[in-house]
């Protein structure tokens, strides 16, 4: 493939991300205030999200199924973000508890179904070469998407729009989104002449396999799963902010509160980094890139573990937490691409996101627990052990693979 990386596909895909987040997020940010005010109590709150995440993780695991076996992926893709924006906007005609709960579960699911596809297509779209910047920009436009979202609900709040009109609002980013994807995203076969069947396993590791696996993605995999163990929810981040201030003004409700901006921050910063990320990664090593991101994580862990009551060391763990953040959404998936065979690469993709929420799921269980029963410090110490655990694993998976490459490379030249 001749073409720049930056071509129709990527910029359609690109595009869609960005819009079904600012679809989605206009209702997510209004859906507490709307069902609190129709009187729905917070326990039904957290089982509605609950529900939403569940559904959310097992559609990315069933996606990445299906893909494995689906011949096309493109229109299913594209119905899957249609799904999501018109049950998504169904949620602004009722306040029927149990009916906002299977509506958001549904527009949950199809979010999550869609994700290993989208990814497919996007490592479709381009060179090889260019996968850490592909993922880099899609999901800056993700963020971006997650930032300016919320923003027009609240803008549309403050000009006295209801909940339910807000809610609609983002049913026309998200057909926009559908149609991105239906119109202007090219999708070739698996036997088009631009695929190589053998370009993820141009290493002795990448030939060798596990149940049909090759080892290098089942190394990667394990090394994803210790990571995922010590990355907790950044919510707690928020919590800590809180706890420390206590009753200062800063911390009153609006949106100019402490923990509120620091938050809005940390998401900025998370959609700056991963193009620079990808590009870096791109010219060097995608997984050593990869390790470094892991890195900031276990340095901002290991600094909530030793000044988690001081403000200015939170502000520096918000920062580190929003700069990894951005690299680990877009380096992870750069990874599967590489390592991964074109005909895996959607199962890749399922298996890697369920990983990581399972993971994360078990980090804040964990965390939230000793933060209550125990100790501050305790619970990023643990959270830090296991975050340093898949740092190094991803260091150590990272020099195997430059070695192997500096051994064929010697070889080659031998041979000439």
């Amino acid at each position: 493939m001749n073409q720049s990386w930056l071509w129709v596909t990527v910029v359609a895909i690109c595009v869609a991300t960005f819009f079904s987040d600012v679809s989605h997020e206009v209702c997510t940010a209004v859906l507490p205030l709307y069902l609190t005010a129709a009187g729905v109590t917070p326990l039904l709150l957290g089982l509605i999200d609950g529900v939403a995440n569940f559904v959310y993780n097992a559609g990315r695991f069933l996606g990445g199924v299906f893909g494995h076996f689906a011949s096309r992926k493109k229109p299913w893709t594209g119905a899957c973000y249609l799904v999501t924006t018109v049950f998504t906007s169904a949620i602004a005609f009722t306040v029927w508890p149990l009916a906002i709960l299977v509506f958001r579960a549904v527009a949950w699911w199809a979010r999550g179904f869609r994700s290993p596809l989208r990814d497919f297509l996007l490592a479709q779209a381009v060179p090889r070469e260019y996968f850490g910047r592909a993922y880099g920009v899609e999901r800056t436009a993700d963020m971006l998407g997650a930032v300016v979202g919320p923003a027009i609900a609240l803008g549309l709040l403050w000009i006295g729009w209801s909940y339910p009109a807000v809610i609609l609002v983002g049913f026309v980013p998200g057909v926009v989104a559908a149609l991105s994807i239906w119109l202007f995203v090219q999708e070739k076969p698996l036997d088009h002449p631009d695929f190589d069947p053998s370009d993820a396993s141009e290493t002795p590791e990448g030939r060798v396999h596990v149940v049909g696996l090759p080892v290098r993605f089942v190394l990667f995999h394990l090394g994803v799963f210790l990571f995922s163990l010590g990355n907790f929810s950044r919510w707690f981040l928020v919590y800590l902010v809180i706890r420390t201030l206590g009753d200062s003004p800063a911390v009153a409700q609006g949106s100019l509160s402490v923990p509120v901006l620091l938050y809005t921050m940390h998401n900025l910063i998370s959609s700056l980094t991963p193009y620079p990320a990808g590009a870096v990664a791109d010219r060097t090593s995608r997984l050593g890139t990869l390790a470094f991101g892991y890195g900031l994580a276990t340095a901002a862990t290991l600094l909530l573990a030793a000044g988690w009551g001081n403000l200015p060391v939170l502000v520096v763990a918000f920062v580190l937490s929003g700069m990894f953040q951005g690299i680990e959404e877009a380096l992870e998936k750069a990874c599967v691409a590489e390592i991964m065979p074109p005909n895996k690469r959607s199962f890749g993709f399922g298996m890697v996101a369920t990983t990581v929420a399972v993971g994360q799921l078990g980090a804040s269980s964990y965390v939230g627990y000793l933060l209550t029963n125990v100790t501050p410090t305790v619970a990023f110490l643990v959270a830090a052990v296991f975050s340093l655990a898949g740092t190094l694993w991803m260091m150590v998976l990272s020099f195997r693979g430059k070695r192997v490459g500096f051994v064929d490379e010697r070889i080659a030249i031998m041979r000439d």
